[in-house]
């Protein structure tokens, strides 16, 4: 029998992908490895689980609308509707969401800007400019999260990079705290 399942719309991590063309192939791609790099960040990963979730193992969902030349995704978090039962549950899980989301971005951010470095996974994206472009991520405040980042969860964060690269021209990913900018240069889309 399944559980009953129920999601949390608050808070939502909102990417808007701007690109030429699209396959369905490629956008499989991005919302696989969106929901591993999502999974390896909350230590939900197996391997990397974490015991604290072990009543419940917590879910990423996503919702989508297309437009002609972009999609918008939300990524929300769903768990068991009896676990939520239990007092105090909704507020412990949105502070968890909020905290996955919020440590999704510095990482982006930091990789981005060649701040995590790891010998075997040495992430080099030509090009590519990261920025900030509504609220504060602070990744001097960050660096104790940043260090306990394994180099399975920085290659989940790389798959995920590199799945946006071919499609898109722009990514926009935040949520209701910050937001942070993919561009690459127009040249490099041009054949």
């Amino acid at each position: 029998m399944r559980k009953k399942v129920k999601v949390i719309d608050e808070p939502s991590l909102r990417i808007h992908i701007d690109y030429d063309h699209l396959t369905v192939g490629e956008l499989g791609n991005i919302l696989i490895r969106l929901q591993a790099a999502l999974r390896s960040i909350a230590g939900l990963s197996p391997g990397e689980y974490d015991g604290r979730y072990s009543e419940e193992q917590p879910r990423f969902v996503t919702s989508s609308v297309h437009t002609k030349h972009s999609i918008e995704i939300s990524v929300l978090l769903a768990i068991s509707a009896i676990v939520l039962s239990i007092p105090g549950a909704i507020y412990t899980w949105k502070r968890f969401s909020t905290d996955v989301f919020r440590w999704f971005k510095i990482a982006l951010l930091a990789m981005g800007h060649g701040e995590i470095k790891n010998q075997e996974d040495n992430i080099e994206i030509e090009g590519l400019r990261i920025e900030v472009t509504k609220g504060k991520i602070d990744l001097e405040a960050s660096r104790p999260f940043l260090d306990e980042l394994s180099s399975k969860k920085r290659k989940a964060l790389e798959n995920f990079i590199w799945s946006l690269i071919g499609p898109a021209r722009r990514v926009d990913i935040g949520d209701d705290e910050s937001e942070i900018s993919m561009q690459w240069p127009e040249e490099d889309k041009e054949d």
